[in-house]
């Protein structure tokens, strides 16, 4: 190769390490900005549900703010390389949206996201084989329509992939009935990432979910060593005659809509041995 070609191409080099240097530092720098903003509204939130617990602060304002926070939290979080923070952020996020009552056992549950926030925004560091374990010490969702004293909590994750509120609210409250922790994702795209890193005991997802179906993410799953052993369930009104089910692999199960519902998932929970 000619010393000119040689040249050029050292130079070339050079210049992508130099480039590749100064957009890590860029990176770096936005991340740092945004763990300190982090701790700033954490710290806020605990002074926050210091006052709620003294009733300095009007019940009903104090969640609307720490619904608010906690979705700015979850929203900021999404576009940053920290999955850790985004998980558990979604998880707060999560856990507020169902939240009507602030009782004492609710802020104590607040600030054990809040604790966990803080240690993250820190700089603690958790392992990815840890992250199963340390999402499910996290406290599971309240539901005001449920009697929770009767119910012994297991610990069975489920990740929904249901777009439909109305829907994923049917789904979340059979299986709360049942003990189970459920997480929501709202999309195809999200939830392959979801359940790579967080493990759950099983997938439900809808038949529609935009630019992927049920059907492609069963396939995706399937397709990945990380992911062929998921159970997975598609939430449909077809039955598996209808073509638009074709491809959906056939460990797979299927849990119909209407009449079908309740025996359907029942059906996949014995099928799949969760219990």
């Amino acid at each position: 190769m000619a010393p000119a070609v040689m040249r050029d191409l050292t130079d070339s080099g050079e210049r992508m390490a130099i480039d590749e240097s100064a957009d890590n530092e860029n990176e770096r720098r936005v991340i740092d900005e945004f763990r300190d903003e982090l701790r700033d509204t954490a710290s806020a939130i605990d002074v926050l549900l210091g006052n709620l617990r003294s009733k300095s602060v009007d019940a009903a304002e104090g969640l609307s703010a720490l619904r608010r926070d906690a979705s700015n939290m979850r929203s900021q979080a999404q576009a940053m390389a920290v999955p850790m923070i985004r998980l558990v952020t979604h998880r707060l996020d999560e856990y507020l949206a169902e939240l009507t009552d602030l009782s004492p056992a609710a802020i104590d549950e607040i600030e054990v996201f809040i604790s966990k926030i803080e240690a993250l925004a820190e700089g603690e560091t958790v392992a990815e084989s840890d992250v199963p374990v340390v999402l499910r010490a996290l406290p599971a969702k309240r539901r005001d329509d449920i009697d929770f004293g009767s119910i012994v909590k297991k610990n069975v994750e489920f990740l929904l992939v249901v777009p439909e509120k109305a829907m994923a609210r049917i789904v979340e409250r059979e299986l709360a009935a049942c003990g189970y922790r459920t997480s929501l994702a709202h999309d195809g795209f999200e939830a392959i990432e979801m359940i790579v890193r967080t493990r759950p005991d099983m997938v439900i997802a809808s038949m529609e979910l935009g630019l992927l179906s049920g059907v492609d993410l069963g396939c995706a799953l399937a397709a990945m060593p990380v992911t062929e052993g998921v159970p997975y369930a598609v939430l449909t009104s077809y039955d598996w005659s209808n073509p638009k089910l074709k491809g959906l692999p056939t460990r797979a199960s299927l849990i119909r809509k209407g009449p079908h519902f309740g025996d359907d998932l029942a059906e996949t929970l014995s099928r799949f041995g969760i219990t």
